[in-house]
């Protein structure tokens, strides 16, 4: 089962293998307050929020949060609690949101019914290939979520409100479908006239001795020691369970089996014997047996790693609490070797394991009172892992970072020389162009030589045969479609410097492209516009909420 599940649905096995080790088993019922926000009742009918004038309780937010979890797992593979820092999950504003939602599809009657539903089911576990409902799909997401203490009730009544609520987004932004021919011609118009512009630019690269002499970089380290605060680090203790290192029961199970090489040939015959590649090149049939026989090795090998680490895991039944100390006690007991990672950052990969940066993700998931994690698969293993050491940030010594220190200082000096000499330019072109010369004479006669820059449009992406990265194609835009034709801009930071933008004109859009475009243009600026009449429209809802899920006396707004 869990191999199938590994090539199918990768995530699914941390979650079930918590089945396994019924003390992994985390729950995921937010920690809402049983009495505060100035409501009545107690327990699961205590009010902890409002909605508008409406009362909110804690059971009626704890079945909410259950869809949003659902909702995270579905799109993530994981649950909140695990992996919602990552991805800027707010538990209050997604449950509060949820909340709004679920009553206003209440308050407008809108009613589900059982073929939408099914409708909906069938779409979510469908084959992507074939779109198809897949029932083994279905099965194991039931078996995935039931950890969590999670039932087919709690899915079936999250696909029912899933329904109801896309049914309420399509109410509530069809005002986004009045967009006229005439309105969309000229939103088109907008986006798609071209810029002719040149550009002035002034690199720090010119002005490389600013800063040598390092006068003032003791009060730039002061005034910046905030970005050069020592991150926090962590270090790991891990046991892996490698393929490589289960090769020789792996071939011994495939011949007990079957004939290895029995099934390599028909492999070999069945797939192609074009099929098996290196560099291009097709391999000859010796060399891509070899190939066949070393994947379908490390394949069971891998299978084997895996019940292994199965096996490992349910060690820790006997442990009252679990820790490194219990990771590294249960591996010697077992006659296997943990080993402890150097010092990582949360941004950094895990040194000299070859490991993904899920390693890194799952490390810092990992607390003082959740020491230990789920087996990770990485790199043709499974890794057991249990947090060793917390080193926590702090602020630096001069010392500990001078070498980064000095070269950021150096640097910022620079692009001050660079700006402003950006800036006396730009009173010399101006008093120049006030006097009646233009652009390019003036830059002739400052001698500057202005760099042409190709044609662009608000919906430009990248400029063709345009290699000077200090000016972007977002820096272009934000300055040429401010401007007015004939004039010169501010002066404006690059990430190198500073530049000056003069706007000779703006070109003509192609009519007969815009023709052949404005149908499609139209419809995708309609749904555009659904999307902020939805948006706009929920955050004037979620102005009227008010919760206290933190056990304090007042309630307070819902984070927006």
């Amino acid at each position: 089962m869990f191999a199938h599940i590994r090539k199918h649905q990768q995530w699914l096995f941390i979650v079930i293998i918590a089945v396994v080790i019924v003390s992994f088993v985390v729950f995921f019922t937010p920690s809402v307050g049983t009495g505060g926000g100035g409501g009545g009742g107690t327990g699961s009918n205590a009010t902890i929020g409002t909605i508008g004038d409406q009362p909110v309780t804690q059971q009626e937010y704890y079945d909410t949060y259950k869809g949003v979890a659902l909702q995270f797992f579905s799109a993530t593979g994981s649950w909140p609690d695990q992996m919602g820092a990552q991805y800027g999950f707010d538990r209050d504003r997604q449950t509060s949101q949820r909340l709004v939602l679920l009553r206003k599809v209440k308050e407008m009657g809108i009613v589900t019914s059982d073929k939408t539903v099914a409708d909906w089911k069938v779409n979510f576990f469908a084959d992507q290939d074939t779109g198809t409902f897949q029932q083994e799909y279905y099965d194991r997401f039931l078996e995935a979520i039931k950890p969590r203490g999670l039932t087919e009730a709690d899915l079936d009544r999250y696909a029912e409100n899933q329904v109801g609520i896309g049914q309420l987004t399509s109410l509530v932004s069809l005002s986004g479908e009045l967009v006229t021919p005439s309105e969309a011609e000229r939103v088109y118009k907008e986006r798609n006239q071209q810029a002719t512009t040149m550009a002035l630019l002034f690199s720090r690269t010119n002005h490389m001795s600013a800063g040598q002499d390092l006068a003032g970089m003791e009060e730039y380290f002061t005034n910046n020691m905030a970005v050069y605060r020592v991150e926090e680090k962590r270090k790991i203790r891990y046991v892996k369970f490698a393929a490589t290192n289960y090769l020789a029961e792996a071939e011994t199970q495939l011949n007990t089996s079957t004939n290895l090489q029995a099934m390599i040939d028909e492999i070999y015959t069945t797939r192609g014997t074009n099929s098996f590649t290196e560099n291009g090149e097709v391999l000859a049939e010796d060399k891509a047996k070899e190939q066949i026989r070393n994947e379908e090795l490390t394949s069971r090998g891998l299978e084997i790693a895996e019940e292994a680490t199965r096996k490992f895991m349910s060690g820790f039944a006997k442990f009252e609490a679990y820790s490194s100390g219990a990771l590294e006690q249960l591996a010697t007991e077992m006659d296997l070797q943990s080993q402890v990672t150097t010092e990582f950052s949360r941004n950094q990969l895990a040194p000299g394991l070859g490991v993904p940066f899920s390693f890194t993700q799952t490390a810092y998931q990992l607390t003082e009172e959740e020491p230990i994690a789920s087996p990770l698969e990485a790199s043709e293993a499974f890794f057991v892992m249990a947090l060793e050491e917390i080193i926590p940030d702090h602020p630096p010594t001069l010392d500990e970072v001078r070498t980064r220190v000095t070269g950021d200082f150096r640097r910022e000096q620079q692009l001050i020389a660079a700006r402003e000499q950006a800036n006396t330019m730009h009173e010399s072109l101006k008093a120049a162009m006030d006097g009646g010369k233009s652009f390019t004479d003036a830059c002739k006669e400052l001698g500057q030589t202005p760099i042409k820059i190709p044609n662009f449009s608000l919906t430009t992406r990248t400029l063709e045969d345009f290699q000077d990265r200090r000016a972007t194609v977002s820096w272009l835009q934000n300055l040429a479609f401010a401007m007015s034709p004939g004039t010169l801009s501010d002066v404006s930071d690059t990430s190198d410097g500073a530049g000056l933008l003069y706007l000779k004109d703006y070109a003509d859009v192609d009519e007969a492209k815009m023709n052949e475009e404005l149908s499609d243009f139209l419809e995708e600026l309609k749904q555009s516009r659904k999307s902020e009449t939805f948006s706009a429209w929920i955050q004037q809802q979620m102005d009227s909420v008010r919760m206290n899920t933190d056990n304090s006396e007042e309630g307070s707004p819902a984070s927006n």
